[in-house]
């Protein structure tokens, strides 16, 4: 399993120093969508300058105009790119057309989505790398909020899943074990006091 920091920081600088601290030990640094927002796709560019063997995984949580929006994130430096399962099928198939062209990969993020294992599989079908199965932060703040929902949607869709939302050193075994093949860190690597020793310990974790 592949361990994936979420940096939801809103600045080039903050994400570039995040990233050099934990960059030795995940996989997979994405830049979140609030980030991209507040400071664009040269932020996507600035850490695969800076981390070129690390995958760079621009979450755009795209709803229209798919290829389009792919192959700006691509042309970036992304490469991996969100788009929302909610979203129309020729959105997707149009992302995934751009990552072909690029050689890259499509993510479809399952946000919202109440049958997520279905359309897991719808998505798979039109050529999406990987799901992720994703409690945003608002959900998450809901009280009794927990990891079972999405592991079990991850579980029953048999396609190739992330989890994100509530991952953490007492969460991430679980993960693992209902056969996640990334696990999304944000809150507990970019909150902690030490982002690099939360990080390592999640390695760890999995290790």
């Amino acid at each position: 399993m592949k361990l994936q920091v979420a940096i939801d920081l809103l600045t080039v600088e903050d994400a570039l120093e995040l990233a050099g601290k934990v960059a030795e030990y995940v996989d997979i640094i994405e830049l979140g969508t609030p980030l991209i927002k507040a400071a664009g796709l040269s932020a996507v560019t600035a850490i695969k300058d800076a981390h070129p063997d690390k995958l760079v995984f621009a979450d755009m949580k795209t709803m229209d105009a798919g290829e389009l929006e792919a192959d700006i994130a691509f042309k970036a430096g992304a490469d991996l790119v969100t788009v929302l399962g909610s979203a129309d099928d020729s959105t997707i198939a149009g992302a995934v057309k751009a990552a072909k062209a690029h050689s890259k990969g499509v993510v479809v993020d399952l946000i919202g989505i109440a049958d997520k294992a279905t359309r897991a599989r719808e998505v798979r079908a039109l050529g999406a790398k990987f799901v992720e199965m994703h409690a945003g932060l608002d959900e998450q703040a809901k009280p009794g909020f927990d990891l079972t929902g999405l592991l079990r949607a991850g579980e029953e869709s048999q396609v190739p899943f992330s989890v994100a939302g509530g991952v953490n050193v007492s969460t991430i075994a679980a993960v693992q074990a209902a056969g996640a093949d990334v696990a999304v860190a944000g809150g507990a690597i970019y909150g902690a006091a030490d982002p690099a020793l939360a990080a390592k310990e999640l390695q760890a974790a999995i290790n």
